[in-house]
């Protein structure tokens, strides 16, 4: 056999082997979770063990999941975006918010994540605690059974959440409905601050209530902004980034983040 057909027949052997070795460690570092699934991505913060912790405490909060038993919530991914951006804004003024908590699944595992307690801002945590208010939903999202996979999904926890957060002493629970919890206390300035309550109206109230208060560089995340089923928020949320000259990054988590600019 002519040894330029070797050589190639070695190369192309060579090149299936690597092939094969890149699509096996590909394989090694994916991700399925959330309606996620990924391939071929450096995921360290899933070998991180302080960020595994902290994710733990918080799908350990007593959240009502619905998915099959003993699988947990699977949103690490999310989870892990909330907790980033809320480092990156540990060094801004201001203090933290997050509107939509119920037992505390994510702020939660930002507090395990920061070390809290170590931190001189306050966590304002705004939410019933007793699910989401049918009478702020919009006919569009009172179609179908969606009030009542809510109303299974988010019940009455405001003794789980006060049990969860007593070991931060700086987190501070908020009860009653967005907008009408937003002025009883005093927040002036915010660094951090995060938007899930699952229907337009309330997330709508907060992000015009604290825009203003935001620093230059803090970051807002969305939790429900790409998900489907959830257009009314998403279309809500792109006419007010729109009215305030910022745009939206649609992430594949289904969350939406954006920055307040520099004025």
């Amino acid at each position: 056999m002519p040894r330029s057909i070797v050589k190639a027949l070695v190369n192309r052997t060579l090149d299936a082997a690597g092939f094969e070795l890149v699509r096996t460690r590909a394989a090694e570092q994916s991700y399925r979770g959330d309606g996620i699934t990924l391939f071929g991505r450096n995921l360290s913060f899933l070998r991180d063990p302080k960020f595994m912790a902290a994710y733990a405490r918080g799908e350990n909060s007593g959240h009502i999941y619905d998915v099959a038993p003993g699988k947990g919530l699977g949103a690490e991914f999310r989870t892990y975006v909330e907790c980033w951006a809320a480092r990156e804004c540990l060094r801004l003024d201001g203090d933290f918010v997050c509107c939509g908590v119920n037992t505390g699944v994510i702020p939660l595992a930002i507090c395990e994540y920061l070390d809290f307690n170590e931190s001189e801002k306050t966590f304002w945590l705004f939410d019933t605690y007793n699910g989401v208010p049918e009478s702020q939903m919009s006919d569009i999202e009172r179609e179908g059974d969606r009030p009542s996979i809510v109303a299974r999904l988010y019940q009455e926890c405001f003794a789980t959440a006060q049990k969860n957060f007593a070991p931060f002493h700086r987190a501070r629970l908020v009860r009653g409905t967005v907008p009408d919890t937003l002025n009883k206390v005093d927040i002036p300035k915010v660094a951090y601050l995060s938007i899930d309550m699952n229907i337009a109206y309330p997330e709508i109230k907060a992000i015009e209530h604290f825009w203003p208060k935001l620093s230059a560089g803090a970051i807002v995340i969305l939790d429900d902004y790409a998900f489907s089923l959830h257009e009314e928020q998403h279309d809500a949320m792109d006419s007010f980034a729109q009215s305030v000259g910022v745009r939206i990054l649609t992430m594949p988590t289904g969350q939406g983040l954006l920055i307040k600019p520099q004025k």
